[in-house]
């Protein structure tokens, strides 16, 4: 086993406390309240008059699980005492005290939060930079292929960096799309964003297409060139933008990765695609993209250990040009810059 340097990242780096994290989509959250943890911390989220908030899930008075409790009018109660808190975390109604009472002044604690792209997003403290822009999110051409959220048991930080490499295709993906055309990784450049928070890398290869019917006929090849863009922004998302000319299909991939704990990563996927039109095309779809992730999951959940060295301990080469620049982030995030 390895050990963890103070240069490497894991889920729970007090750090990542600073930026934006998705918790679930906005319509799977209700007035039954349901515990998520993030960062190794749990929340409470919870309808409150027609809105999703969410708390730190302690109850300030015995620190009961809120999430225990149940909705009473606008106002979530504890399961110990029935203490209520309204919707802005203030203390609504002691039971034991009585209707007229003065209320102690007890306030739950509320992280930052907010909606974007069907999902919640929280930062347990001030965000200290903004969530990455999707350019495909609202054309009207592409449709929305969401796959079910997927724990495992891997670092956030490990499963965006397998994602964004590339150079494993052929060996990880043979069953998928890897191509054993495509084991030399050309020279490609890395663009910082301005911010210094993210960056872009553009690089075209070769894949075997699978998911192309007209292979099958021999109206088209089997091996075929594929466009790639990568977006990626701190901490833990990336969007893959895949363009083949040969079929015309455009699928950018959206990876948002959620540190639940010191174990257990959740990522949240959605594919925006310019060839689902039906049902029976969506689940093709969704079925494909799993396989995929399972290829990469029986590789990442079994590595040495479940953090990310950021300065030193592992071997890059100039294929790494771009998931080293990950770890320059992400040190960068680490060092409170």
């Amino acid at each position: 086993m390895t050990s963890i340097s103070q240069t490497s990242i894991t889920n729970v780096s007090p750090e990542l406390k600073h930026v934006w994290h998705p918790i679930g989509k906005i319509e799977s959250f209700s007035e039954t309240p349901t515990r998520i943890e993030l960062v190794g911390d749990p929340y409470v989220v919870v309808r409150l008059d027609g809105q999703v908030k969410v708390f730190a899930d302690v109850c300030p008075h015995r620190y009961a699980r809120l999430s225990d409790g149940v909705v009473v009018g606008s106002n979530i109660q504890c399961p110990y005492h029935g203490w209520q808190f309204g919707p802005n975390g203030k203390c609504a109604h002691v039971p034991a005290l009585g209707a007229d009472a003065t209320l102690p002044p007890a306030q739950l604690t509320a992280p930052f939060v907010q909606e974007k792209y069907d999902l919640i997003w929280v930062s347990p403290l001030e965000p200290i930079t903004d969530i990455l822009e999707i350019p495909e999110w609202d054309n009207e051409s592409l449709a929305h292929v969401w796959m079910p959220p997927v724990d495992f048991k891997a670092g956030a930080a490990q499963a965006v960096d397998n994602f964004l490499d590339f150079s494993h295709f052929p060996f990880v993906h043979a069953g998928t799309f890897g191509s054993d055309k495509d084991l030399l990784v050309t020279d490609y450049t890395t663009e910082r964003g301005e911010d210094g928070w993210g960056f872009v890398v553009k690089y075209p290869h070769l894949i075997e297409n699978h998911e192309d019917p007209l292979v099958a006929t021999g109206e088209h090849p089997l091996v075929q060139e594929r466009f790639m863009r990568y977006d990626y922004r701190v901490p833990f998302t990336a969007n893959l933008r895949l363009e083949i000319p040969t079929t015309g299909m455009i699928n950018a991939i959206v990876f948002w990765c959620q540190p639940v704990n010191a174990d257990t990563t959740r990522a949240h996927i959605v594919m925006i695609r310019n060839d689902c039109h039906t049902p029976e095309d969506f689940q093709a779809a969704i079925d494909y993209e799993n396989r995929i992730f399972v290829e990469d999951l029986k590789v990442i959940e079994f590595l040495a250990d479940k953090s990310v060295p950021l300065d030193r301990g592992q071997v890059h080469i100039r294929s790494d040009r771009h998931t080293v620049e990950f770890r320059r982030i992400l040190l960068k995030l680490l060092n409170g810059s």
